[in-house]
């Protein structure tokens, strides 16, 4: 299995049953995990081992190397060096392991020693340990000389509004909105516990805080990965990456496009042709940059296919600017067809037999940014630059660490960038062991002319360094600022058809349900309609989906976040909720479904990131009641005709009567 290929959807996702399971059964459990890569899993199963049979050497070592291949490396050391006090003889590779942890922490002059011991001392027969210590030797030696080659004046993470414990990579800029990838998202219908992840598409707009990239067309799903945005100069062409998990484990990705139709919507995505994609190998990471020279654009990606110099390699195809779009209704006046595929002969000069990935073309000096594990480096990946025709140069320390440094992108000034990493002072999803994930870091060069870069600035070390500011600070939110927030539903949501008065959906799953519906409420809102009146009733459904639907929701996540401060400070807060419906059904029926939304939003406080919310509901520090519900409340006007669907569903103002309204806030300190 090729890592890199599933090297930023770590899957937490451990399938144990701790019950009532022998020694010999966790064993089985975490070599099946093992060989799937779920590294992590693997390390619980042999972690029961160990719990049931403490000295089991051999448990041990699989516990430890589990934990190398997770970067767990704090782990891994403690227990080569437990193993390596009187069971060095049966596990012959302990002096290498110590070389790879100690190097993978970034400490050079350690795992030059263990190294050293391991090539004078091991006489086994294993030609490539014996290889992989002397690269890794020169890798030392390189390193430790190269430590004060930095580049950049300060790195940090982006704040916590933005990344997550989970991964989040990829970053995308345009204008002033910031597009990334996240790991956070669980997999529909996964009955896993914990369930499965998946990765969304995400966005923050001028360094707010970030949100799934909803309700703007974008392509997403509730069971496969959604990755890797990238727009073409004109912003009117979307490329991304559909990856899903193969029967072997393996994550698998493919190259998908849409288009941004004359009317401002994006069409349905398409999947690009062959050779772009190749049945049974990946396409991944898609970028787009200009290229001066040929005065096209070009699609740069990473692929694992044949053709290229092993391994991941960066491939490019130019997208001819005569667009074809197998999309319905293209944009007017615009085709986009895919050329041939390259010659091989004039691959991209980058390419080794190592891994190389993470392709961004700056367009202001023509420069390859991605990334290598090629050999000598600092560790794992690291990001290199090429100049037009150049092969790479590594970008230096601070920009590199000893971890995995990936996905650097520039803003257009060159001056600042981002990039994605699990070095330290990203968040920890476990902090037991230290590991995963990887989180967005800010870097600033130094303000100088761009010809003395190589200078070495003064070295900040990085557990001192600043979080970044978010560039538009807003006033501190008062829960005072909440009253009025208004949530909205779908027509008979939560659960249709039912007059239970509770429900076990959150208002996050019910609303990403109703915001997926948009195309179809402006399709049946307009219909029948032609020229400026379709295209204003249109207009009227993308603005109550993008400023009442999606942004309530957006300030409900806000509301939940002033409330794990407010409780952590002592405070005693209640949140009074009324509930609303549309005229269509009877009495009884609005009165149950009235309190089924509620009950709906109780769930969101309870479910909030986590669950960081429900011991303090639990203990009733955080109260969440309601008030009386009736037929009055509906507004006049709103048609309540079964038969009159486009007005009594579908039409702005009968939407507006499907929801759920905090009317009052009460506080105690």
């Amino acid at each position: 299995m090729n890592k890199y290929i599933i090297l930023f959807f770590f899957s937490f996702c451990i399938h144990i049953s701790m019950d009532a399971q022998t020694i010999r059964s966790y064993e089985r459990a975490g070599e099946k995990a093992f060989q799937e890569a779920n590294y992590h899993a693997a390390m619980e199963y042999y972690a029961k081992v160990l719990t049931k049979k403490p000295g089991n050497q051999k448990a041990q070592y699989k516990y430890a190397e589990c934990a190398r291949l997770f970067y767990a490396y704090d782990l891994a050391e403690k227990q080569y060096l437990g193993l390596l006090k009187d069971a060095e003889e049966d596990f012959p590779l302990l002096r290498l392991r110590l070389g790879q942890v100690n190097f993978g922490q970034g400490d050079y002059v350690a795992a030059k020693t263990y190294l050293e011991q391991f090539t004078s001392q091991y006489t086994g027969s294993d030609a490539a340990a014996k290889e992989e210590a002397t690269t890794l030797l020169n890798a030392c030696s390189w390193a430790s000389e190269h430590l004060n080659d930095r580049r950049i004046q300060s790195i940090a993470p982006l704040p916590k509004s933005i990344n997550s414990p989970y991964s989040d990579f990829a970053p995308h800029i345009k204008g002033d909105t910031l597009f990334f990838s996240s790991y956070r998202f669980d997999k529909k219908g996964d009955r896993s516990k914990p369930k499965k992840k998946i990765t969304k598409p995400m966005l923050s707009i001028s360094g707010r805080r970030a949100r799934p990239a909803l309700g703007r067309g974008f392509p997403t799903s509730d069971t496969s990965h959604t990755a890797h945005i990238a727009f073409s100069r004109d912003g009117n062409y979307l490329f991304f990456n559909k990856c899903t998990e193969t029967t072997n484990k393996q994550i698998r990705c493919d190259i998908w496009m849409t288009v941004r139709n004359i009317r401002g919507r994006w069409n349905d995505p398409v999947k690009l042709p062959e050779p772009v994609n190749m049945p049974g190998y990946t396409s991944t990471q898609v970028s787009v940059g200009f290229d001066s020279l040929s005065m096209t654009q070009q699609l740069w990606f990473a692929s694992d296919r044949p053709g290229g110099k092993g391994g991941m390699d960066i491939w490019s195809v130019p997208l001819d600017t005569t667009f074809f779009c197998p999309c319905n209704r293209p944009l007017a006046g615009k085709k986009f067809r895919m050329p041939a595929f390259p010659d091989p002969k004039n691959e991209v000069r980058v390419n080794s037999a190592s891994n190389e990935m993470t392709p961004f073309f700056f367009e202001k000096d023509q420069s390859l940014y991605y990334s290598s594990d090629a050999l000598p480096g600092f560790g794992a990946q690291d990001v290199y630059v090429a100049a037009p025709g150049e092969g790479g140069e590594n970008m230096g320390p601070g920009i590199n660490t000893s971890y995995n440094d990936v996905y650097l992108v520039l803003y257009p000034d060159g001056q600042q960038g981002l990039l994605s990493s699990n070095r330290p002072g990203a968040l920890y999803l476990d902090p037991a062991s230290k590991a995963c994930c990887n989180d967005l870091f800010r870097f600033d060069f130094p303000v100088q002319d761009t010809t003395s870069l190589t200078e070495a600035p003064e070295i900040i070390p990085q557990d001192s360094l600043p979080v970044v500011p978010e560039p538009v600070p807003t006033p501190e939110p008062k829960l005072r600022d909440f009253v009025g927030l208004t949530l909205y539903f779908d027509n008979d949501e939560p659960d249709k058809r039912t007059k239970r008065t509770t429900t076990k959906k959150s208002y996050e799953e019910t609303v990403r349900l109703y915001l997926e519906q948009q195309e179809l409420y402006m399709s049946a809102y307009s219909k029948n309609l032609a020229g400026e009146k379709k295209t204003e009733a249109e207009q009227e459904i993308e603005a109550m989906f993008q400023d009442e639907i999606l942004a309530g929701f957006e300030r409900l996540d806000e509301l939940c976040e002033l409330l794990v401060f407010r409780m952590n400070e002592g405070e005693t807060v209640e949140i009074i909720l009324k509930g609303f419906t549309s005229p269509r059904a009877k009495s009884d029926y609005n009165l149950n479904l009235g309190k089924r939304r509620i009950s709906s939003v109780r769930n969101q406080f309870d479910s909030y990131n986590g669950g960081v919310l429900k011991e303090f509901i639990d203990r009733g520090q955080l109260r969440i009641s309601e008030t009386s519900f009736g037929e009055t409340t509906v507004r006049s006007g709103v048609s309540d005709s079964l038969k009159d669907e486009r007005n009594s569903i579908y039409h702005p103002a009968a939407a507006r009567e499907r929801r759920v309204e905090i009317v009052e806030i009460h506080s105690e300190n």
